[in-house]
């Protein structure tokens, strides 16, 4: 379900220019003759294309970086694959962690068909058994133990969900998989995978820099450091100090009745002090602190399948900030900088939501980032219709009746 970049951004500013009937011209590579129109600044870091005489356009993608890899890991079986043993053509979804390798003899693959190796035979054995179809609801399927030979316990451990079986009159058997997605199995970026690729950047860098990579502290910094906890207060250390002569006193009298005149009254004296300072000195050692972590501040804004639109463009912009770093370095003339953002299928819900609804947001501005004007929202598969927003209008949905320009290159 991947998308061309090129092809994205052509149709965007073909749209832009049907609903504004204004002029757009690539100032980024041309995706359709592949060169700079304007050679007159530096090629890096430019936004999309020029909007008019005082527009500028960046085109982007709002989609879910996870849901997109895991889709990729089960391309290889979106056709059906050949399968050994099995007479008829498997129809299996599987939800969205399982794992897949691409089957073997695929041009450049590394699995080995540990897929099909797995549920193969499964599968038929279910239709020894004369099964042609089975969800997760069943009772055998779902009991996490199973008899290592049960066919539902192999099936469950590759993830699958629901499969269902259609005859083949010539009998090669096949298996055909689609992945369950889920509203949540679909976040903007796999944030712990973000970090990864981060720390591993860093290390890098560093190694090329001739420096000896950093580990990581061990010990948290102070700065996300909360409130101290104590095993004995600090003001009771003191306040036995403040009765230090009282506390004394108290003991002698104790040793006179003990030692029945057996002590001299500078022995009883030393050894009340040394139980008095022996007593502090245990306090004192006893008053050790540990500083417990803060509660953690509100982390970034995230987004998944189940996110509104206006939610879902403000984490977008969180988490792409060049998109606006790009607006900005546009020439001062040109003041109305828009971003346009196609929705992939991971984001079609937000779309859907809105077309049951007459296709308008509720009356609630997005907040763009500085150097942003505006922003422009369609869907990689309507093409029917597109919205847009800016501080003068606010929402307005623009249907696509006509007939989109077929070039937007004017070389």
């Amino acid at each position: 379900m991947s998308y061309e970049s090129n092809e994205s951004e052509l149709d965007a500013a073909r749209v832009v220019s049907y609903v504004t009937g204004r002029r757009i011209e690539p100032y980024d590579e041309c995706g359709e003759c592949g060169d700079f129109h304007d050679r007159s600044f530096p090629t890096n870091g430019r936004y999309d294309f020029h909007h008019g005489e005082d527009g500028a356009l960046e085109v982007t993608l709002a989609t879910s970086s996870v849901a997109e890899r895991n889709e990729r890991g089960w391309n290889a079986y979106r056709t059906p694959q050949p399968a050994p043993g099995l007479r008829a053509r498997w129809h299996v979804t599987v939800d969205s962690t399982a794992k897949a390798k691409a089957p073997r003899g695929r041009k450049g693959a590394r699995g080995s068909g540990e897929f099909l190796k797995s549920v193969g035979p499964a599968l038929a054995e279910l239709e020894r058994r004369g099964v042609s179809a089975l969800s997760a609801g069943i009772a055998c399927f779902s009991d996490p133990v199973h008899d290592p030979a049960c066919p539902y316990g192999a099936l469950r451990r590759a993830g699958v969900q629901f499969a269902m079986a259609e005859p083949d009159a010539d009998e090669t058997g096949s298996i055909r998989v689609s992945v369950l997605f889920a509203y949540d199995d679909m976040p903007t970026v796999d944030e712990r995978h973000e970090r990864k690729k981060e720390a591993e950047q860093q290390r890098k860098q560093q190694v090329q820099a001739g420096r000896k990579p950093i580990a990581e502290e061990a010990t948290p910094d102070p700065s996300f450091l909360g409130p101290v906890l104590w095993s004995v207060s600090p003001s009771f250390v003191a306040q036995l100090e403040s009765r230090r002569r009282d506390d004394e006193q108290k003991e002698a009298e104790i040793l006179r009745v003990l030692a029945d005149r057996r002590l001299s009254e500078s022995q009883i004296a030393a050894r009340a002090r040394k139980i008095v300072d022996e007593r502090i000195t245990l306090a004192r050692t006893m008053t050790w602190r540990v500083q417990l972590p803060s509660q953690p501040g509100p982390g970034p804004k995230t987004a998944n399948a189940g996110t509104n639109l206006i939610d879902l463009l403000e984490v977008e912009f969180s988490f792409h900030p060049d998109l606006a770093t790009k607006l900005r370095k546009a020439d001062p003339h040109r003041t109305r900088r828009e971003v346009f953002f196609w929705l992939t299928w991971a984001r079609s819900s937000a779309w859907h939501r809105l077309t049951r609804h007459g296709l308008v947001p509720p009356d609630r501005a997005p907040k763009l980032p500085a150097g942003v004007t505006g922003v422009w929202v369609g869907y990689l598969a309507d093409h029917t219709q597109v919205l847009h927003w800016d501080t003068e209008a606010g929402w307005t949905c623009h249907l696509l009746t006509g007939t989109l320009p077929s070039s937007i290159c004017q070389r």
